[in-house]
C-alpha cells in the first residue's frame, strides 16, 4: 500500500506542476494528493481525482453528482497499471472504464511511474461498442484543459456532468497547404512521438522515453517493434536537431 500512496503522490505533485507551467493553475484550493481542487485562471473550479483502486460506476455518479451540484468540474486521472488494460490489447470494458471514456470524448487519462518517474497521458479507446483497443497516449496536454458539460445517456450514467478535458480523443491534425515543407516534415515528427507541434524539449524528451520503454524491441517482442522504434528514434532526433541547442 505504501508503493501505491507513493507513485500516486509523485503523480499527483507533476500533476500539480504540468498545471503551473501550462499557466492552467490560478489558485490552489485543497490539494489531498489523491484529490486535487484547484481554480483555472477563468475562475472554473476544477476537481482533480488520482484513482489508484477499484472505481464502481455508483461511485463515479456519486461523485459527478457531488461536483456538479457544487458547479465544480471533474477530471479522472487512473494508475494505468491497476486501472487498464495494456497498450494495444483488445479489451471488453467495464461499465465504470465505458462511463470515464465517453466523459472524455474516447480516451481516459491515466498516470504511469516508469523508473521512478512520473507520466500523465491520455489512453483512448479506439473500436466501436464494449470490445476496445487500448491506445496508449504520450502526454496529457494541459494547456488544452476545458470545462464543459457532457450529457450521457448510459444505464447507470444518465444525465448532464461537469467534466474538465484534456482534450486527448483527437490527433494533432495540420492543414499541409498551410505549412511549409519543412513545417510539415516536423509536423509528422511531433505525430510520430504523438505530440503537437508546439511542444516544447522537456515534452518531447519526456514522451520519447515513455515510447522507448514501450517499443524497445528489448522489452517488446511485438513484430512490429522494431520498425516502430527505428520511427520513434528518427522522429527525436530530427526534432532535438531543429530545436538546436539548449
Amino acid at each position: 500500500m505504501g508503493s501505491i500512496r507513493y507513485e500516486t503522490a509523485y503523480a499527483s505533485a507533476l500533476l500539480v506542476e504540468e498545471l503551473r507551467v501550462t499557466g492552467m493553475l490560478g489558485r490552489m484550493l485543497h490539494n489531498g494528493v489523491d484529490i486535487v481542487l484547484f481554480e483555472t485562471p477563468r475562475g472554473e473550479r476544477v476537481s482533480a481525482h488520482l484513482i489508484d483502486s477499484g472505481l464502481p460506476l455508483y461511485e463515479i455518479r456519486k461523485t459527478l453528482t457531488a461536483n456538479a451540484e457544487a458547479e465544480i468540474y471533474t477530471l479522472y486521472l487512473l494508475w494505468a497499471d491497476m486501472m487498464l488494460p495494456a497498450h494495444g490489447q483488445r479489451y471488453q470494458v467495464d461499465d465504470w472504464m465505458e462511463a470515464l471514456y465517453t466523459l472524455y470524448g474516447g480516451s481516459i487519462y491515466a498516470y504511469e511511474i516508469i523508473e521512478g518517474e512520473p507520466f500523465l497521458f491520455p489512453v483512448h479507446f479506439r473500436g466501436a461498442g464494449l470490445v476496445r483497443e487500448a491506445e496508449f497516449g504520450t502526454a496529457a496536454q494541459f494547456r488544452n484543459l476545458t470545462c464543459r458539460r457532457v450529457q450521457t445517456y448510459l444505464a447507470g450514467l444518465h444525465g448532464e456532468w461537469w467534466v474538465a478535458d484534456l482534450g486527448g480523443a483527437g490527433g494533432f491534425e495540420h492543414d499541409a497547404a498551410l505549412l511549409t515543407a519543412v513545417q510539415a516534415e516536423l509536423a509528422e515528427h511531433y505525430a510520430a512521438l504523438g505530440l503537437p507541434p508546439d511542444a516544447d524539449r522537456s515534452t518531447i524528451k519526456k514522451a520519447y522515453r515513455l515510447l522507448a520503454r514501450r517499443y524497445h524491441p528489448d522489452l517488446n517482442r511485438d513484430d512490429a517493434a522494431h520498425d516502430q522504434m527505428q520511427r520513434i528514434n528518427a522522429a527525436y532526433a530530427r526534432l532535438i536537431e531543429a530545436l538546436g541547442d539548449d
